[in-house]
């Protein structure tokens, strides 16, 4: 079959040309065209019957403006013109009316005359000059107070003071007044409420604070002078007018203390003078003040020298080679001797107590050196910790040999195993689990022993001791250093007599224990 081919010159036929026909398209015009006919001639005519609204509604406004503006502008123009003329018609009859007869009295009329003639016009000035005049005035008066500068003038006690910006200078100046004063028994008062009053200044310099302190001082007379006060422990107990005679007073006192046995005498309490400003009425007699230091209790200071023992220290060096708790003596300890500088105190002559005030080394002391056991089974082994791990160790680390097992001997049997090796005398003993120590005493077949029970069904027995390092009721970690190997009781040899019991029966150790 053979295939049509499209020709090459063929125009592409959209949805516009099949919808859009040339009828439809005519259709579309003549009606936009009455559209916007409509539209146009509506507008004309809305906007013909705005413009003749808007012509009624200004008339009468136009009207009012023409009437304001021929009022206010155009009538007194007028009037201002002719007052012009009639102002320029007055002087020609003032001149007339000095060249007639009686000249120097019609002189005199002219300015009455002027006023009758012309009083409007001067009504009309007088109007428009009073509102100026009083805005010059205003202004000059506002010119005036604004460069004006304004102050306290400050009265104390009836005293003029001076000039003071303002009222905070006066409460710093007081301030510094209640700081310079001493004011130990309360007698010294500031008046707080001074007088005050607002004025203007121009040359006057104004104080400042330091300079209104100074006259309130001036002001004060005799409710302040200077003086030295005493004071025992903080307290002030008086004053006088000056330190010298406090001291000669304390001096009197002291003199009566001193002597060749005493290195130093004092008071017992802290006595302090202070100088300063303080009020008359903190001032006391001096016999007052010598009857206050008397009362004072005197303190007599003697240093003693005195050679006492000094003491050794003991000094401890582990050993991880040995179980916890071993303790060997390795140098013995000797004491030394010193010089001790002693300073003794007395109160109103009875010894308080005693101060070291220097030392000086005679002869130094030994120290005393302790090996002590530092080898440990676990990482949380701690001596005298008590716990159980539920796994033994062996209890003679010195030898692993057995000299007896666990079985039957010489007709009996034999509920325990024997470690020895001929040599095994005196060797440390340690406890094969952590636990507390139920019995360590002596037995008539066990010789010394231990017998720890470890809290979980398991108790172990340790025999034929030389040594006990433990006591009843003590607890212990494992691997702990618990005695020595001997050879008491029932014994042929020195060696150690271990026994494992469970839930009350005896064991054989080798089934928990590995050599």
């Amino acid at each position: 079959m053979k295939r049509r081919e499209k020709p090459q010159n063929a125009e592409k036929t959209t949805f516009w040309d099949i919808y859009f026909t040339a009828e439809k398209r005519q259709e579309y015009r003549e009606w936009l065209y009455a559209f916007c006919y409509t539209v146009g001639v509506r507008t004309v005519r809305c906007l013909r019957s705005l413009s003749r609204f808007t012509r009624w509604l200004w008339r009468p406004i136009e009207r009012g403006v023409k009437r304001l503006v021929d009022v206010v502008f155009v009538q007194n123009a007028r009037r201002f013109k002719n007052e012009l003329r009639r102002l320029g018609e007055g002087f020609s009859l003032a001149w007339q009316t000095l060249h007639e007869e009686h000249a120097f009295r019609n002189a005199l009329k002219i300015p009455v005359l002027a006023v009758r003639r012309h009083r409007k016009v001067a009504t009309s000035i007088l109007n428009v000059a009073a509102p100026l005049l009083a805005v010059l005035v205003l202004l000059f008066t506002v010119g005036y107070w604004r460069g004006a500068e304004f102050a306290l003038f400050l009265t104390y006690n009836d005293t003029e003071v001076g000039y003071i910006a303002d009222e905070s200078t006066f409460v710093n100046a007081s301030t510094l007044v209640k700081q310079s004063v001493i004011n130990a028994d309360g007698g010294f008062v500031i008046n707080k409420h001074p007088q005050m009053q607002i004025a203007v200044i121009h040359d006057q310099s104004l104080l400042q604070e330091e300079e209104v302190r100074d006259r309130i001082f001036e002001t004060l007379g005799e409710q302040v002078q200077p003086a030295a006060g005493l004071y025992v422990d903080g307290v002030f107990k008086g004053a006088l007018p000056s330190a010298a005679s406090i001291k000669s007073k304390m001096d009197t006192v002291l003199d009566v203390h001193r002597s060749k046995e005493y290195d130093g005498v004092g008071f017992f309490c802290e006595v302090e003078i202070k100088e300063g400003t303080y009020p008359t009425s903190a001032l006391i007699g001096e016999a007052d003040m010598l009857s206050v230091i008397r009362r004072l209790p005197v303190k007599t200071v003697k240093n003693v020298t005195t050679v006492e023992k000094l003491k050794y220290k003991t000094v401890y060096q582990p050993d991880a080679t040995q179980p916890l708790g071993y303790e060997e003596l390795i140098t013995k300890g000797k004491d030394g001797k010193q010089r001790v500088l002693s300073q003794i105190i007395y109160v109103d002559g009875k010894e308080q107590y005693r101060t070291v005030v220097a030392t000086d080394v005679i002869q130094k002391a030994v120290d005393r050196v302790m090996k002590i056991g530092a080898q440990t089974y676990g990482d949380t082994s701690i001596i005298g910790d008590g716990v159980a791990t539920d796994s033994f160790i062996w209890p003679l680390p010195y030898t692993k040999t057995i000299s007896s097992p666990f079985a039957s001997r010489w007709g009996s049997f034999h509920g325990a195993i024997d470690i020895a090796n001929g040599s095994t005398m005196g060797k440390p003993i340690i406890a094969s689990d952590g636990g507390t120590v139920v019995e360590a005493e002596y037995h008539g077949s066990y010789g010394y022993y231990v017998l720890i029970d470890h809290g979980n069904g398991f108790m172990t027995r340790y025999a034929h001791c030389s040594k006990l390092v433990v006591e009843a009721g003590e607890k212990v970690a494992q691997g702990q250093y618990i005695a020595k190997v001997g050879n008491t009781g029932y014994s042929l040899g020195a060696h150690l007599h271990f026994e494992i019991i469970k839930d009350g029966v005896l064991v054989d150790p080798l089934d928990y224990v590995q050599r």
